[in-house]
């Protein structure tokens, strides 16, 4: 695995937490970590096997952790838990409407949907007035690709 597809894999792990509406904090260290991943000069899992972590910016206890599952399986089990996460139906709007995950999710919980065909039910049927900032912005954008008029 190189070190496009680690911070690839950490970026899914940070949007599906966004989508799910947990600690920001937590998406956000998985965004930088992904970063740090991305501009390193050599493979991570060498510096990950020379326990050399000072080398990678953001690589914090339960980061390294996964880093080091990551050089030896490929995998990073917390990413697979999530991935089982109904939040996992949504992923793909955030590319498809060129959306943010946490306003996307918030939505989501907003309206209490089970899935896209769900969302977007209710959001057909739902007065847009009542919505703010980023969140009015992805439901119209939704709504938009959608060809739906809203009022």
């Amino acid at each position: 695995m190189n070190n496009i597809e680690a911070a690839e894999m950490f970026l899914e792990l940070a949007d599906l937490i966004d989508l799910a509406g947990e600690l920001p904090f937590k998406a956000r260290s998985y965004r930088k970590i992904a970063q740090s991943l991305k501009n390193l000069k050599q493979p991570f899992a060498d510096i990950v096997k020379e326990n050399r972590f000072d080398k990678i910016p953001g690589a914090g206890k339960a980061i390294k952790e996964k880093l080091r599952t990551m050089v030896e399986t490929e995998r990073i089990p917390t990413l697979e838990k999530w991935r089982k996460h109904h939040v996992k139906l949504f992923y793909r709007w955030l590319t498809l409407y060129d959306i943010k995950p946490r306003p996307l999710g918030m939505l989501i919980r907003l309206l209490d949907a089970s899935d896209c065909e769900d969302l977007l039910k209710k959001l057909k049927s739902y007065d847009l007035k009542k919505l703010t900032g980023q969140v009015k912005q992805t439901a119209k954008k939704i709504l938009d690709k959608n060809r739906i008029v809203y009022y």
